[in-house]
């Protein structure tokens, strides 16, 4: 991927294959000019003008108000038939419960015991033929390429599905997804998925397309937290676990932007979730990383020329790499991670989110623009 400038706003040519990035935080730049993947100064880098991020172990919300966090938990349900299994699926407002860590440091008790984070739940005792699972999206539905991360540790009861895509429709999408009953005793499995217009014409089935792979993993990844990433250009997706080069498509690549999406559920089709699962049993989600350009024209051209009149290079930000798994297990931070919002003055123009860990817990915006763009942002991110 090559980099170019076209006026004041920043321009990406693909032109090669998978991308890399930083072990070590950014120094000095404010990010005015927004996050790359890679060094500008390398040949191969992209950059992207927008940011969401979601510190789940020192995030406390009612899942009512996790709307103030930039998420929307999603209430339906859907029927047997439509759910292409022998039970439906009910995703419930309940299912969602946020368990912080109790200080404001990296270990420790949670508040309500277990692995601190974002929980989703999905119920052992279907009601009325619905299998009860929980689903949560972010409020922002405007990405449009990008480099997208997840803390996350999966079920360990076999018989649910948990996922984390992008979506804009059913034929543009693009998922990690874990099947519980592919963990054995030291192994699992992520199953790498582009919903296309080829895999709606097979009944939405993307087996057998160019758009689906299962990668086994050299873990079980309902032992510890891992993170999960995907990273999307104009060309290809490419898939990473704990920083490491996982698998790439670059066939029925998404064009539309769209929302990044978490799922656990169960509908008991034997060919995917299985299930229902013998007890009720959790997906937790420790962060939530998003480097994106936006679909948004007053983000994408308005506000980023207010902040960023004339691209400076030095005013970009390399977006650190996570090599190890982000675990308490790791050692007293080995569940610290790097976030830009964690920083002074390293999110300019965007709504974040702070959590406890740096002393606030509401939206928050940076002011390092001017008032203008700051009210902007914020009236376009709700």
């Amino acid at each position: 991927m090559f980099f170019a400038t076209k006026g004041a706003l920043p321009c990406l040519l693909l032109a090669v294959s998978r991308l890399a990035d930083l072990s070590r935080p950014p120094a000095n730049a404010a990010c005015e000019c927004g996050y790359s993947l890679n060094k500008t100064s390398d040949a191969e880098h992209a950059v992207f003008t927008e940011l969401i991020e979601n510190d789940f172990l020192h995030t406390s919300a009612e899942a009512l108000d996790m709307k103030k966090h930039g998420m929307q938990p999603q209430v339906y349900d859907v029927a047997s038939k439509d759910a292409r299994g022998p039970f439906g699926k009910n995703f419930a407002l309940d299912n969602i419960v946020t368990n912080p860590l109790k200080s404001s440091g990296w270990e420790g008790d949670s508040q309500n015991g277990g692995d601190a984070g974002l929980e989703l739940w999905v119920r052992s005792a279907p009601i009325d033929g619905h299998v009860s699972g929980s689903e949560i999206v972010t409020t922002r539905n405007d990405a449009l390429l990008g480099s997208f991360r997840v803390g996350m540790k999966l079920s360990n009861s076999s018989g649910t599905c948990g996922a984390f895509f992008f979506f804009h429709n059913n034929s543009q999408e693009i998922d990690m997804e874990f099947l519980s009953h592919q963990f054995n005793q030291s192994q699992g499995a992520v199953n790498l998925v582009l919903q296309t217009p080829e895999s709606v014409s097979h009944g939405y089935d993307a087996s057998g397309t160019s758009g689906f792979e299962v990668e086994h993993l050299p873990f079980r990844p309902d032992g510890m937290f891992h993170e999960y990433r995907f990273d999307w250009t104009k060309e290809r997706v490419t898939f990473y676990v704990d920083g490491e080069f996982l698998h790439e498509m670059t066939e029925n690549v998404p064009t539309e932007g769209g929302s990044i999406f978490f799922n656990h559920w169960s509908n008991g089709d034997e060919k995917w979730s299985g299930g229902p699962p013998k007890q009720d049993t959790v997906m937790t989600i420790s962060y939530l990383k998003a480097y994106f350009n936006s679909t948004d024209t007053e983000r994408s051209q308005n506000a980023y020329r207010e902040r960023c009149p004339t691209y400076d290079p030095a005013k970009v930000c390399a977006i650190p790499a996570q090599s190890s798994a982000p675990d308490v297990s790791k050692g007293k931070e080995g569940a610290k991670t790097y976030f830009f919002s964690h920083q002074k003055d390293m999110t300019p123009g965007q709504t974040t989110y702070v959590s406890a860990a740096n002393g606030f817990a509401m939206p928050s915006l940076s002011l390092a623009v001017p008032l203008l763009v700051t009210l902007l942002s914020w009236s376009l991110s709700w």
